[in-house]
């Protein structure tokens, strides 16, 4: 690989937009030109014209223009690299249009599993988790206790669709939700399959063939995310903890009645990681994964705060509880504000394990090596 186009677009609170900036700094560390295409502001001859330069690869978050067939077939000759920072379900139409020579990197590996449920037979996957934009180099004062940041999720929004199915099929998705709740183990879309399979019915999950499935499918999952992430801040509110939160619609939750929990403004990305070294305890919430992670769990790391986090198998290949991190389970959520209050109250611990996350972030998880992890997988997909 010597010469790529990155293609910058655009994403809630411009995080795409510093990644892609991130990433291009890494490959351009390894050796690498870089051309970027900012849709943001390119018009369409511009698009057209840097997408056929005669470059190595095509790199993009997400799949950014891949939902034209025609761009892909017609335009771009170079394999494109899909780097999926999201669940699989929600890119469904641009994923179905990568071609064999193409290659998709995810940062769950139980998407290869999800890959199948919908369908969708991908050549070339490889792990890729998220990174760290950069590493907090000097430690900052701590005056933020806890740090929750992103977006309101209003349960109500996924729950209209569910509750407005036929009864027998609103009785599965109950029956969905109310597993996957009960035990934070069971996944939602197997149990969605294997509740349809156990009443001798087969749901085919294909995008074309069933997208009201699909929709339904993927408002269950939101439901759960919201479900378990309000429990898992309300339970620490409910103990009394400072909480500091930051993002769009928090105002509309719960969580405003409680005097130890301030709610500001959205802010964007790089005003995020400016907090996240502020914060002792920055909060993490991955209902949606199996066996992954994101960006959060490096940042917060590299931000040199305690960051705590429900586990996956990957994160625990990864980092060491209690000595980088701290896990917790949605079903015991009590044993999670314990540990909350014990590292808050423990000014030597959290330092330490703050300057262990710090250490096991750096040189493992930051765009530079997930550059270099690019390279090595296109590298890998040349030879084979």
């Amino acid at each position: 690989m010597k010469k790529v186009v990155l293609i910058k677009g655009q994403s809630n609170y411009n995080v795409l937009r510093y990644w892609m900036d991130a990433l291009a700094k890494g490959l351009e560390k390894k050796g690498i030109e870089t051309i970027v295409l900012d849709g943001k502001y390119s018009v369409n001859d511009q698009v057209i014209a840097l997408l056929g330069l005669d470059v190595d690869a095509v790199i993009s978050f997400n799949g950014l223009f891949l939902e034209s067939k025609e761009i892909i077939e017609e335009v771009i000759k170079a394999p494109y690299i899909y780097l999926l920072i999201d669940h699989p379900i929600d890119h469904l139409g641009r994923l179905e249009n990568l071609r064999p020579q193409d290659i998709l990197t995810v940062m769950d590996r139980n998407d290869v599993n999800n890959l199948e449920h919908f369908g969708l037979n991908i050549s070339n996957i490889y792990m890729l988790p998220h990174a760290a934009i950069e590493l907090s180099v000097e430690p900052v004062e701590k005056t933020i206790d806890i740090l929750v940041s992103g977006s309101y999720s209003d349960m109500t929004m996924y729950t209209k669709y569910i509750e407005s199915q036929p009864p027998a099929i609103f009785a599965i998705c109950k029956e969905v939700i109310d597993n996957c709740l009960e035990d934070s183990r069971k996944y939602y879309i197997d149990e969605f399959l294997q509740a349809f399979a156990k009443r001798g019915v087969s749901i085919d999950l294909r995008l074309n063939d069933n997208p009201d499935i699909i929709k339904l499918v993927r408002d269950i999952g939101r439901y759960i995310y919201s479900v378990n992430r309000l429990s898992v801040v309300t339970a620490l509110a409910d103990a009394g903890l400072p909480i500091s939160i930051y993002g769009k619609g928090w105002e509309d939750s719960p969580l405003m009645n409680y005097p130890n929990v301030i709610i500001h403004k959205s802010v964007n990305y790089w005003q995020t990681q400016e907090l996240m070294r502020q914060a002792k305890v920055v909060m993490s919430f991955q209902a949606l994964l199996r066996d992954g992670t994101h960006e959060r769990v490096f940042a917060g790391m590299a931000a040199r705060s305690v960051v705590v986090t429900n586990e996956t198998p990957y994160l625990r290949e990864q980092f060491t509880e209690n000595e980088e991190l701290l896990f917790y389970n949605f079903n015991d959520l009590s044993a999670m504000v314990e540990a909350v209050q014990a590292i808050l109250k423990d000014n030597e611990k959290r330092e330490k394990m703050s300057e262990a996350a710090w250490q096991a972030i750096k040189g493992a998880h930051t765009f530079e090596e997930r550059a270099q992890s690019i390279i090595d997988i296109f590298n890998d997909v040349e030879v084979h």
